[in-house]
């Protein structure tokens, strides 16, 4: 928002007149307190408007809307809303550009009858189709436009990795991935999971865009199954992607109780499931986000504000005294005796808390344990199975602390085995992303006792090395899996975003498993989906690399799948034999495999072998046996 007025000063030595620009109202363009002056300045734009139409507003982009039966109504409303907003301009000394302002009517009318809405006298323009926040609405809501506008971009990006790979040169799959992520996979992720169920032609065009560029990554021939590209490239299915994308949207949301979202994802569940429209269409993502959630056992934490926004200043700039390194580790010869002299010579009038956390199963319920040696004081804790074991260890130290300051202790030193929850504590909290209110809980906590005289001491100490309260703490963690407290049982909002991978895998797995057509080759090399593709941590040159992929995935130049996909008369190979992957390595006499199956039988690989069984260790050491084989015979397939 930037006003410029430009003055003329009198003539200058030469006679001519000086005209100079002056900024006279707003910020220059990109200024860091530009949004907070904004939101400031427009506080009360809306109130303008209030209880006519509703109100969306990102910053400078504002959008009226109105929903009703009468066409007329709905149109009467929204001029007389233009003209109450026109006031509340004139008097800011702001103003509204008619001819980038557009209506569009959202309805499943097959011919919309013409509409007349005015801004200041002047009519807006009616369109099929509008922009907002770099999202394309149609006025039937199928995201065709939207999508198209995807893969034009997407094509352009796709000729950028064309021009840095090919099959046999280029950049390495490792770097094309992260490019793919940056260039194309950016553009297929923004906004997608709100139009979903869309037109499922422009979908499938998109999908097409996935493939594609998957195919320039790894190199992969045309013929290679999609399903297996995406497991090899560990790139989900769009449809999971855009719903992981959906779930962490929703989850996120969920830690403010004035966020509007959830009770309209209320109001279009109800919605969905009762009206004969969605009978026979797929519910959309943040339908399948809100069941999710509604699955949940335990009520999950909200509050009214950020948990930043929730205590002292003071509690967020202490300095915490948390020890890493006391001079045990796991290499000590005796580390119990150590700790103990430690104890003895450091803290001999300290008393001495120990926290642990455990979990057994995705599925099982996360057990923290609190022991104090000097009272033999024990406390166990049962959160649900969403929360991590990182949240059980940062809960095991609120409740350690909350202990302290109950008991009046002068002299406290806790000691933990997670160096996570320890480092979190330490990080500056206006920096961090994470918004975990059980951190801030503690940082707010700590305050309280350096108040009240109680010198508080976090200390990390190895796990499983004999500590005697280390090991106490780890029992009772194990105990309050089945047996603890279950006050408080409630989720944390940045646990359930960690639940959307899950929900992820378990779907793609799902499907993997029941790919019989095209994938069976694939699946015995690799029967599940890793994190991680495994050209990640095994680098090789890229010829090396495309061949290696093309080898895992079952589709190669060999002579006898070329004649499967009907490129070659014949499946011979030059010397004769049938010429498959095996007969390449094996057997063909065309090629030197002297040193390639001493190599192997170097690695007490038994012999008879297949290449199914080679490519199924993911061994760094058989991989660079085989490259050594396709390099030294210089076969390209």
């Amino acid at each position: 928002m930037l006003h410029e007025r430009y003055i003329k000063y009198p003539l200058d030595q030469s006679g001519n007149e000086v005209i100079k620009r002056t900024v006279w109202k707003g910020l220059p363009q990109g200024s860091v307190l530009s949004p907070l002056l904004y939101n400031i300045y427009t506080y009360d734009l809306e109130l303008s408007v209030e209880g006519q139409v509703n109100v969306l507003q990102y910053a400078d982009d504002l959008l009226l809307y109105v929903s009703g039966r009468s066409l007329e109504n709905i149109s009467n409303i929204l001029s007389s809303s233009l003209s109450a907003l026109n006031n509340w301009l004139n008097n800011n000394g702001l103003d509204l550009s008619p001819s980038k302002s557009s209506v569009v009517v959202f309805s499943r009318m097959k011919n919309i009858p013409p509409i007349n809405v005015h801004y200041n006298g002047i009519p807006l323009v009616i369109k099929d189709s509008v922009k907002f926040l770099g999202v394309i609405l149609d006025c039937k809501l199928t995201g065709l436009p939207h999508f198209e506008n995807i893969v034009l971009r997407c094509e352009r990006n796709l000729n950028i990795l064309r021009c840095l790979t090919g099959v046999w040169w280029g950049a390495h799959p490792f770097t094309m991935r992260l490019l793919y992520n940056a260039l194309i996979r950016s553009v297929l992720d923004y906004g997608t999971f709100l139009l979903h169920p869309g037109n499922v032609k422009a979908i499938k065009k998109i999908d097409s865009i996935q493939s594609k560029a998957l195919r320039l990554v790894t190199g992969a021939m045309k013929s290679s199954p999609i399903s297996c590209l995406q497991v090899e490239c560990c790139d989900p299915p769009l449809a999971f992607r855009r719903q992981f994308l959906c779930d962490k949207f929703f989850f996120r949301t969920l830690q403010l109780d004035s966020h509007p979202l959830l009770s309209k994802v209320k109001q279009l569940a109800e919605l969905v499931g009762t009206c004969n429209y969605w009978a026979h269409k797929d519910s959309p993502c943040l339908v399948k986000s809100y069941k999710k959630y509604q699955s949940l056992e335990a009520p999950t934490y909200r509050s009214a504000t950020l948990p930043l926004y929730q205590h002292d200043y003071n509690s967020l700039i202490i300095d915490p005294d948390i020890r890493f390194n006391i001079g045990l580790s796991k290499n000590d010869i005796n580390p119990k005796i150590e700790f103990i002299n430690l104890l003895n010579i450091e803290w001999a009038n300290w008393h001495c808390l120990y926290t642990d956390a455990s979990k057994h199963g995705d599925r099982s319920c996360v057990g923290v344990g609190i022991f104090h040696s000097q009272y033999k004081g024990l406390q166990l804790i049962k959160l649900p199975p969403e929360t991590s074991v990182y949240t059980g260890e940062c809960y095991g130290l609120l409740k350690a602390i909350e202990y302290i300051l109950m008991l009046k202790i002068p002299k406290t030193i806790i000691f933990s085995d997670s160096r996570s929850a320890l480092e979190a504590i330490t990080r500056f909290p206006f920096k961090t992303h994470k918004q975990s209110p059980v951190v801030f809980n503690i940082r707010n906590l700590l305050y309280k006792c350096s108040q009240k005289s109680c010198a508080v001491v976090l200390a990390w100490i190895p796990s499983h090395v004999g500590i005697p309260g280390n090991e106490r703490a780890d029992q009772l963690a194990n105990e309050a899996i089945h047996v603890g407290d279950i006050v408080p049982y409630h989720n944390y909002c940045h646990d359930l975003i960690n639940l959307s991978k899950v929900y992820l895998y378990v779907d793609w797995n799902e499907i993997w498993n029941k790919e019989t057509a095209k994938g069976v080759h694939y699946r015995h090399i690799q029967p599940s989906i890793p994190r991680k593709p495994w050209f990640s941590k095994i680098f090789f040159s890229k010829t090396v690399t495309s061949i290696l992929c093309r080898m895992r995935l079952g589709h190669v130049c060999s002579p006898a799948h070329l004649h499967i996909i009907n490129k070659k008369p014949d499946p011979l190979c030059s010397c004769g034999d049938y010429g498959d992957l095996n007969h390449i390595f094996f057997a063909c006499s065309l090629h030197d495999r002297s040193d390639f199956l001493s190599s192997l039988e170097s690695l007490r690989i038994p012999f008879p072998t297949s290449i199914i069984c080679l490519l199924f260790s993911n061994s760094y050491d058989i991989y660079k046996i085989l490259s050594v084989f396709l390099e030294k015979n210089d076969i390209k397939i």
